[in-house]
């Protein structure tokens, strides 16, 4: 099938570097991952062709970045490991320094009003979503009960676009993450710090929506 028929999911699934060049041309492939490139790049008034050259030179990614074709504990190791350890930190941090821009330019018309609360928000609402996984879902797939768990995964699925809803929520109030003239070092340092927890969590839902999930729901799978 030809790559550009092939679902946003499944390219990214099977060419991880492709999560950078969708997340650059506002292609969603977590939450709304099952679409095929075409339908998606139409949408945007994108060319599917020049976009999956773009991935293309991005390079191939060696076997070992194929998740898809892991043990699903491994999987769920790297997802904790890689996205869940950091996550809460990582916040906390972009919350002092939105304090910060938030009461030092106060004054100005480009300053993020609100994006403290909001992140502060944000982490409530991720705090209790991985509680969810990391102690109840997650344990059940580890134990090979992953069949039965259809319920505990739809409600991390409608969380998830909670989570993309907040994601565009900050990109409104940053004026798509673009910088004023006047910003400061802690305001740059602010949002390179949103845009790379966007990237994340694109990442993350991605491999929990669309590789996790799914192969947790098919009765049979060998989870060793």
């Amino acid at each position: 099938m030809s790559k550009k028929l092939t679902t946003l999911a499944d390219i990214v699934t099977q060419q991880p570097e492709a999560a950078k060049v969708f997340a650059r041309h506002g292609l969603d492939f977590c939450c709304h991952g099952q679409r095929p490139l075409d339908e998606a790049c139409g949408e945007r008034g994108l060319s599917a062709e020049a976009v999956m050259r773009e991935v293309d030179a991005a390079g191939s990614v060696a076997e070992a970045g194929r998740w898809d074709e892991r043990p699903l504990p491994e999987l769920i190791d790297h997802i904790l490991e890689r996205y869940h350890a950091p996550l809460l930190d990582d916040i906390d941090a972009l919350i002092t320094m939105a304090r910060k821009v938030e009461s030092v330019h106060a004054a100005k018309r480009s300053v993020p009003t609100g994006l403290a609360a909001h992140l502060e928000g944000v982490r409530a609402a991720v705090e209790t979503h991985l509680a969810k996984e990391e102690q109840i879902l997650f344990p059940m797939i580890k134990s090979g009960q992953g069949a039965m768990a259809s319920m505990p995964v739809k409600v991390m699925m409608r969380e998830h676009e909670d989570h993309g809803a907040n994601l565009q929520r900050i990109r409104a109030k940053t004026n798509d993450l673009v910088l004023p003239d006047e910003a400061c070092a802690t305001w740059r340092a602010l949002y390179s710090g949103l845009e790379k927890l966007e990237m994340d969590l694109f990442e993350h839902i991605h491999l929990e929506n669309n590789v996790l999930f799914p192969r947790a729901l098919v009765s049979g799978e060998d989870e060793s």
